[in-house]
């Protein structure tokens, strides 16, 4: 037993270590993308249906080239679709290109990677483990979701590919989340984040396609890589007067981030957080509970979406701002993942994006004193525990 015991621990030992010097050489080699403000216009989809209609319709149109990424794919009769429209489209002489994360994308397997291969599609694994740092590379993924088609149209958002995402499995039920549909200069800019990642996988350069046309609307992108994302999140915060709303499957803060929120909720920020009620990963829940708990004592208004699973990443400022995209308000995504964010400054927009988010607030359940005094022993035990496991939540 004492054998035993000694080397569970020199095991955990070497992945402290292996994390430790996997972060630092992360540090030394940061990879930073430039992004200017642009233009450009928008459809949003706040469901799965209505989104792969569309995308799979734009691709099956395509002429010129595909691109495009997901995270993960699964393995349904949705991505059976999917795929097999790239594949169409590659068979007839388009060149296309996909590429998913190694862990995110484990479900395409190796019949179906032959099957894209012998269409014509050019298919990759992003961010694919190795050594040195292992266990570190493991937990850095490729979290984004682009498309890229013809280099007209751009798709970018939370929504991966899956039976999932249109509300067809029973634990989950609806699946609420963001995507964009974008035409105009913004295209580049997110073609250019796609061919990076292309890059980094294949070794292979291109160019992202020249937009001459302007869009109607202001925005911007920017992509991240373990860094950044905290300092752009908390400018958002400190620049808030008035009202602030966020949405995200995980919300699990960094001190930094929280005190931001504490400081703004003194001056009298109205701070809006909605969260999903069930947990689609070990311990999420449970690691933010006290984050949410210590805001709602200093007034923010917490709720808990419980009419499915509530997958969508979003900031709303003043009605004057929002942030959509891939990135989850935790710590994985601050300080680990790739991820990539649409920023948008059109007050209409913002207007009506804020009025679905309310929608889905004022049906959801609020945390207060009767749901906190009512956790179940086994939400208690696993708080505790995910105290531990805060860098990798």
């Amino acid at each position: 037993m004492i054998t035993l015991l000694f080397i569970v621990m020199i095991f955990i030992l070497l992945l402290v270590i292996d994390f430790k010097l996997g972060r630092k050489h992360h540090h030394q080699n940061p990879r930073k993308l430039p992004f200017r403000r642009t233009t450009g216009d928008y459809h949003l989809f706040k469901n799965g249906s209505p989104l792969y209609e569309r995308l799979f319709q734009d691709i099956a149109s395509a002429t010129k080239q595909v691109d495009i990424f997901f995270y993960l794919i699964d393995n349904d009769y949705i991505s059976e679709n999917f795929l097999q429209i790239l594949k169409n489209k590659a068979s007839e002489g388009v060149p296309v290109r996909l590429l998913t994360d190694r862990l995110g994308g484990y479900r395409v397997n190796k019949q179906m990677r032959q099957s894209l291969k012998e269409a014509g599609v050019d298919f990759h694994f992003a961010e694919v483990p190795g050594f040195p740092y292992l266990f570190y590379r493991l937990n850095r993924r490729n979290h984004r979701k682009i498309a890229v088609i013809d280099g007209e149209i751009a798709y970018a958002g939370g929504f991966n590919i899956g039976k999932n995402y249109i509300g067809e499995t029973p634990k989950f039920g609806d699946w609420r989340d963001y995507h964009m549909r974008l035409t105009g200069p913004v295209v580049q800019e997110l073609h250019g984040v796609f061919l990076d990642d292309w890059y980094l996988a294949t070794g292979e350069k291109h160019e992202a396609i020249h937009v001459d046309k302007e869009g109607a609307h202001p925005l911007s992108i920017t992509a991240t890589d373990g860094f950044g994302l905290e300092e752009e999140i908390n400018e958002i915060i400190k620049d808030c007067q008035q009202e602030l709303l966020i949405g995200s499957p995980y919300f699990i803060p960094s001190p930094t981030l929280q005190n931001s929120l504490l400081k703004a909720l003194k001056r009298g920020v109205q701070l809006y957080i909605l969260v999903p009620l069930k947990a689609d990963h070990p311990f999420v829940k449970e690691g933010g509970l006290p984050y949410l708990k210590e805001l709602s004592e200093h007034g923010a208004h917490v709720k808990f979406f419980d009419a499915g699973f509530y997958h969508a990443k979003v900031i709303m400022s003043d009605q004057k701002l929002a942030d959509l995209g891939t990135a989850n308000f935790d710590r994985r995504s601050l300080f680990l993942n790739k991820e990539v964010n649409t920023f948008i400054y059109d007050d209409t927009f913002v207007r009506n994006l804020r009025n679905m988010y309310m929608e889905d607030f004022e049906d959801a359940i609020s945390l207060d004193e009767s749901f906190w005094k009512n956790r179940s022993l086994k939400t208690k035990f696993n708080q505790k525990l995910a105290i531990l496991l805060r860098p990798f939540l």
